[in-house]
């Protein structure tokens, strides 16, 4: 069986990425995936994409990360994208991806990993048994208020 290799997201690769998020993120446009992917590999960002591939450096899964400030942790490493597609081991790209994201987790001194999912993710997700083997584990629920001029609150 072949090995899963993790490598930073090459800019050279974001609209290949893009193929891979589309059965996860449907309504994603390509400009705004873009938009994402280089905010997040920009000089100075706290954050980044990290791919697994196999040799033939097609890609099987990603992961989006931010460094944040955390009152519970201290530091946490934010994920709010998490992809793993492979026909044949979705086990073995997810649990390279969740590798590395411990290992960068360690390597930048932070406290926790936080992943979210979108709603329609959470029951349906393939990896979800494998977050919780590996122990990342429920705590909380995180909320999102989408900001337009009818939601803000009157003064």
């Amino acid at each position: 069986m072949p090995t899963f290799v993790t490598r930073p997201l090459d800019p050279r690769q974001i609209d290949q990425a893009y193929a891979l998020m589309r059965p996860f993120y449907p309504d994603l446009t390509v400009e705004r995936w873009r938009d994402h992917a280089l905010a997040l590999l920009a000089p100075g960002s706290r954050g980044g994409i990290v791919t697994v591939q196999l040799d033939h450096r097609y890609m099987h899964g990603l992961f989006s990360y931010l460094m944040v400030p955390d009152l519970d942790h201290r530091l946490g490493l934010q994920v709010d994208v998490f992809v793993a597609l492979d026909l044949f081991d979705r086990e073995g790209a997810a649990d390279a991806l969740l590798a590395e994201m411990d290992r960068i987790a360690l390597r930048y001194g932070c406290d926790a990993i936080h992943i979210t999912l979108p709603d329609s993710q959470v029951k349906a997700h393939p990896s979800l048994a494998r977050f919780r083997a590996l122990g990342h584990l429920p705590e909380g629920r995180r909320l999102c208020k989408h900001m337009t001029a009818e939601a803000a609150v009157p003064a």
